[in-house]
């Protein structure tokens, strides 16, 4: 069914995690869902008109899931968990697995905003610095130097000459990167774009294998809130393969609910996905010999969203300091640059 509306911008963060966090609170106390979107709605101003729409659809029959997919302004993995949670009859846990994720989100990007608009800034006035100095300051001190009969130090000139082409080529810098951009996102766009970059990002090591934490996290908590529920572990993978964001992990997990459903034993048909860290098998694999895969999912869960916080926290601290630490070698460099023919002009002065 298509949405009404359709858009890349999605709410903050802390709105999501604010709207979520109410539904959890009232699914909680046992609120069916049209009376829950009703008492939700009250004196809400950011997603009033939304959630009125909502409850007219909940009216008409539409499962929860879909009247928030037909807003066209919930991110897929929200929408995704939603169904999950009406699946397997966690409606309230998932709201709130749902909140916490999206609190963490906003404290993310909070830190990730305050980690780079110093050094951004820092990084502008720079490089604005360094491309008058390179580039009109410098030629004057070569062309005192010039008359003076003395050469120009080597790094001086090196800088200047870079600076020169720079300035003058300063149009194709911005736009081939630009272009470049433009090709890629098209690129992108199509479906062998995605299926590459879907398989990148499912295998790649990048930030720690930030991007794989985060599908194993997603696959876990879908699995543990399914098993839970009493749903067998295919099904449980037939719902991960629809929330985990990534069409070649949900191809690869479709894979092995069909070798699930042909006989093969779950721990070999996780080994043959090959998307899954050997720490995850290990874990499921115990989980499965011992009868206590769903409590063994929730571990899992709580451990791989652990491992992603860190790692987004992690990579968010090392940002700043690695750019200071580049800005002061480029200003060191043309400092030198400068202050060594000044002193050539001095000493031949003097």
């Amino acid at each position: 069914m298509i949405g009404r509306r359709s858009t890349a911008k999605y709410p903050p963060p802390a709105q999501l995690a604010w709207f979520c966090y109410r539904f959890a609170v009232a699914f909680k106390a046992g609120i069916p869902v049209a009376d829950a979107v009703h008492l939700v709605a009250q004196d809400d101003e950011y997603f009033g008109d939304h959630l009125a729409r909502i409850s007219h659809d909940i009216q008409a029959g539409i499962r929860f899931h879909q009247a928030l997919s037909n807003q066209g302004i919930f991110p897929p993995y929200l929408v995704g968990m939603v169904k999950v949670g009406e699946r397997t009859g966690t409606l309230d846990k998932v709201m709130e697995s749902l909140a916490a994720h999206y609190e963490h989100e906003d404290y993310l990007r909070h830190e990730l905003r305050d980690a780079l608009t110093y050094p951004l800034i820092l990084v502008i006035m720079v490089a604005a610095v360094v491309l008058v100095i390179t580039s009109k300051i410098l030629p004057v001190f070569g062309g005192i130097l010039s008359d003076a009969g003395v050469h120009m130090p080597a790094v001086a000139t090196a800088l200047m000459h870079l600076g020169i082409f720079l300035l003058n080529k300063l149009g194709w810098l911005v736009g081939i990167p630009l272009a470049g951009g433009m090709v890629f996102w098209a690129w992108k766009a199509t479906a062998s774009g995605k299926e590459a970059i879907d398989r990148f990002k499912a295998r790649t090591g990048l930030l720690d294998g930030l991007f794989s934490k985060v599908y194993m996290a997603r696959i876990s908590t879908v699995m543990w809130n399914a098993l839970e529920s009493g749903l067998d572990v295919a099904s449980a993978l037939e719902m991960a393969a629809q929330v985990v964001g990534n069409g070649y992990v949900a191809r690869q997990l479709d894979r092995s609910r069909q070798l699930i459903q042909q006989g093969m034993d779950l721990v070999q048909s996780f080994d043959a996905a090959g998307i899954f860290p050997s720490t995850f098998v290990n874990m499921v694999r115990i989980g499965h010999k011992t009868g206590e895969l769903p409590s063994m999912a929730q571990k899992l869960a709580g451990l791989y969203q652990e491992q992603v916080y860190r790692t987004l926290q992690s990579t968010v601290s090392r940002i700043e300091p690695a750019l200071v630490s580049v800005l002061s070698v480029v200003m060191g460099i043309v400092l030198i640059a400068v202050v060594l023919p000044l002193i050539s002009i001095i000493t031949k002065i003097g």
